[in-house]
């Protein structure tokens, strides 16, 4: 899952796409893409294993360079503001991205802080969330302890941490 926050360029799409490309040796991952995603909107991408889905969150991500092609995301070219970019999104893999021996809360508040939160803030943004995904109640039990869905929702709301 991808959050996106808007940056004050205002209203349109929210991922934009064009001729995006990404081989891995002679793998063609992706072969000249192009999509559109307007903001508000959610939109799943499916396809059967090697089709280029993790690829192209990769590089809307900035976590991998494309070969060619263009993109930008809430506004923000992927490839000439990158930085600008990372402080707008919130990115969630298929799998959890918690430390499982630490509680809930703490899993939270240590993310906070790694983004460079105050402590104060981190707290507050770590309560806040925890209230959000109906967390509370487990906010001191060690992540391990925690059933599949509470998991899930853990990392959603470490993606969601920054503003």
């Amino acid at each position: 899952m991808t959050r996106i926050d808007k940056n004050s360029s205002g209203g349109g799409n929210a991922v934009t796409v064009r001729g995006m490309v990404k081989h891995y040796g002679e793998t063609k991952a992706l072969d000249g893409v192009d999509l559109d995603v307007r903001e508000g909107t959610v939109m799943g991408v499916l396809g059967p294993n090697g089709a280029g889905k993790t690829t192209l969150v990769r590089i809307l991500s900035t976590l991998l360079s494309p070969d060619a092609g263009e993109a930008t995301v809430a506004g923000y070219d992927v490839l000439r503001q990158p930085r600008q970019l990372r402080r707008v999104i919130g990115l969630t893999g298929q799998y959890a991205s918690v430390d499982e021996k630490l509680p809930g809360w703490e899993n939270l508040y240590m993310i906070g802080r790694l983004l460079d939160l105050p402590r104060k803030d981190a707290r507050a943004r770590a309560d806040e969330l925890l209230e959000r995904f109906s967390l509370t109640d487990a906010a001191k039990r060690p992540a391990s302890t925690y059933s599949g869905g509470m998991r899930r929702r853990l990392d959603l709301a470490a993606s969601m941490i920054g503003r």
